[in-house]
């Protein structure tokens, strides 16, 4: 564990993903106050795996013709706290409350399609459990899911 700075981290993330998703006519935001504090104590390499798993599952999902990702943080006065957004297909409601858990998935014959083992998500709450925070989603079907998860900022 070190002392990540979060805007920084993201804002690094953010160009690189910009540079993929561009590509394919696609658009990645960072959304935060930079006056604010972001530095957060956190495994920055699990840290990574659990951003990329959130990021891979959304574009996987997004069905617009342009694809949005949008990454908002806020500080807190102890914690941080990181939605990750995208304008994909959405989940129903009564699927959210099993989405971090291993091998769910939300449609089965879609995920077919698409591959992976289900095991991303429940990977990605480990991480961020792990690091003393929380995760959660929310998602509106039709208009995309964002995936919220906090951090505790360093005092």
């Amino acid at each position: 564990m070190e002392k990540v700075d979060l805007y920084s981290y993201f804002a690094d993330f953010i160009d690189e993903l910009s540079f993929q998703i561009e590509k394919e006519n696609g658009s990645a935001a960072l959304i935060a106050n930079p006056d604010d504090s972001y530095i957060v104590h956190a495994d920055r390499e699990k840290l990574k795996r659990a951003v990329m798993n959130i990021i891979q599952n959304s574009l996987k999902y997004i069905d617009k013709e342009k694809k949005e990702i949008n990454v908002y943080l806020t500080a807190e006065e102890n914690r941080v706290t990181v939605e990750i957004k995208d304008n994909g297909i959405g989940i129903d409601n009564e699927d959210l409350p099993y989405l971090f858990d291993s091998f769910y998935r939300t449609d089965a014959s879609r995920n077919s399609s698409t591959g992976g083992s289900g095991l991303g998500l429940s990977i990605v709450k480990k991480i961020i459990e792990g690091h003393g925070g929380t995760i959660w989603a929310e998602s509106k079907p039709g208009k995309g899911t964002s995936i919220f998860f906090t951090l505790k900022k360093v005092m």
